[in-house]
């Protein structure tokens, strides 16, 4: 026959191949990682990584189709959001050069919280209907810090997470942590009354690292740079819509890059780059990486 009257998708290849040739020793699974993300982080991407290698080197193996990030709705009012879509933004330029992991927008789209074990169960609903695979596994992918929180107690003495919630997660679904300093997961699992089956415990040994959106937001609400703490897309992004006190890291950029102008004597050159930041008009809409670099620095050492 001739190959040309075939027409097949990628997602039918891979279910192919799935049970042609692994089939009967594999199982398969998503991998779900929800927050604010506010804003996204190069350890958030790591933690993907780590929980699909580690599910690949079970002695029962995963084969992990899809990791998927699920922003919580600006409506969670426990801290400041920056809007959904600006976290939906962010997080597309975060995973644009992965292969396998997404951002998802169904739980900001809801406009409302949701609880975490509400959102496991669609995303492995709607998985094991996209994928025709009624026992595909869907796996919440965390740092230890979360898990610690199943074990808090509210000021009135009721339970922050509750407890049908935390044995659903664990046991229905399954739970992969990333262990953070200053957090004892594997203790707090240990505590409540579970089947660990699935429960696994990951520590970074290659790149430990302690980033975190909440250090992010500080730099540059102080001016401070944060490129190489995530994405470059992101960084860009950040500063194109003023997102977190970032006019600051801004004018930290203009002032270095007319210092640099006044050092080689080009005064007017300084003066252009010390007003950039008080008279250039906002940016609008997605720019090229070259434009926002042409209009706020001549240092690119000087930009997070």
């Amino acid at each position: 026959y001739s190959s040309a009257r075939v027409s097949i998708d990628d997602r039918t290849l891979a279910t192919v191949i799935f049970r042609l040739g692994m089939g009967g020793t594999t199982k398969r699974a998503i991998l779900l990682s929800c927050g604010s993300f506010n804003p996204p982080t190069l350890a958030h991407l790591r933690m993907m990584e780590l929980a699909r290698d580690h599910l690949r080197s079970l002695p029962c193996p995963y084969t992990v189709v899809e990791g998927l990030f699920s922003p919580v709705s600006s409506t969670y009012v426990h801290k400041p959001l920056a809007e959904d879509e600006h976290r939906l933004a962010m997080l597309e330029r975060a995973t644009a050069s992965s292969g396998w992991m997404r951002v998802d927008e169904w739980e900001t789209r809801r406009g409302e919280w949701t609880r975490t074990k509400e959102v496991l169960r669609h995303h492995r609903a709607a998985a094991r209907q996209r994928w025709s695979d009624d026992h595909l596994d869907c796996f919440l992918v965390c740092g230890g810090d979360l898990v610690d929180s199943f074990a808090r107690l509210l000021p009135d003495g009721s339970r922050l997470w509750a407890a049908e919630d935390v044995k659903a997660i664990v046991e229905e679904y399954g739970i992969v942590v990333i262990t953070r300093d200053g957090s004892s997961p594997a203790a707090t699992l240990a505590s409540f009354s579970l089947s660990l089956e699935r429960a696994f415990t990951v520590s970074d040994r290659a790149c430990p690292n302690d980033v975190s959106s909440t250090r992010l937001r500080e730099a540059l609400a102080e001016g401070r740079s944060i490129r190489y703490c995530t994405q470059d897309g992101v960084v860009d992004y950040i500063l194109q819509h003023g997102l977190y006190g970032s006019s600051k890291a801004k004018a930290a950029a203009a002032a270095v890059a007319a210092a640099g102008c006044a050092s080689t004597g080009s005064v007017a050159a300084a003066a252009v780059a010390a007003g950039a930041a008080a008279k250039s008009p906002p940016l609008n809409g997605i720019q090229s990486e070259k434009t926002l670099q042409n209009r706020w620095l001549e240092n690119g050492d000087a930009v997070p």
